[in-house]
């Protein structure tokens, strides 16, 4: 019989909060995406001439879609520096590794090969089923 709590080991622990990190990380980058969005919509809506009524400082939005893009970039480091973290840590690549991210299992894997077409992938990707 399969073990079915081999996602509690205490050796996938570092994993585990390697992974906590890199969700992070993803949610902030996706957050800020939606600022920046946000940010440039309004920006959009400044430029047309039919609100002569409300008129932003177009300087400070410009000043804080410089921060978020800033902030950006070093997210999107972050989050390429941890990723290949998680890769360097995974035990081997094609196939998922059950962990704990506290709410049950979970699964992490690096993927060079499609696993329903067996094809080598573009790129490979880090696939985390949370």
């Amino acid at each position: 019989m399969e073990n079915l709590i081999a996602y509690l080991d205490e050796s996938l622990v570092p994993l585990e909060n390697k992974i906590q990190e890199y969700l992070e990380v993803e949610k902030e980058i996706r957050l800020l995406e939606v600022k920046i969005l946000t940010l440039q919509n309004k920006a959009a809506a400044a430029d047309e001439p039919e609100q002569p009524d409300h008129q932003p400082s177009a300087g400070t939005e410009e000043t804080e879609a410089g921060e978020h893009q800033q902030r950006m970039n070093k997210l999107l480091e972050r989050y390429q520096e941890l990723q290949q973290e998680v890769i360097n840590m995974l035990p081997e690549k094609n196939k998922f590794v059950e962990i704990n991210l506290g709410y049950g299992p979970s699964m992490v894997g690096y993927f060079t090969v499609d696993l329903e077409t067996h094809q080598e992938l573009p790129e490979p990707v880090l696939r985390v089923v949370h």
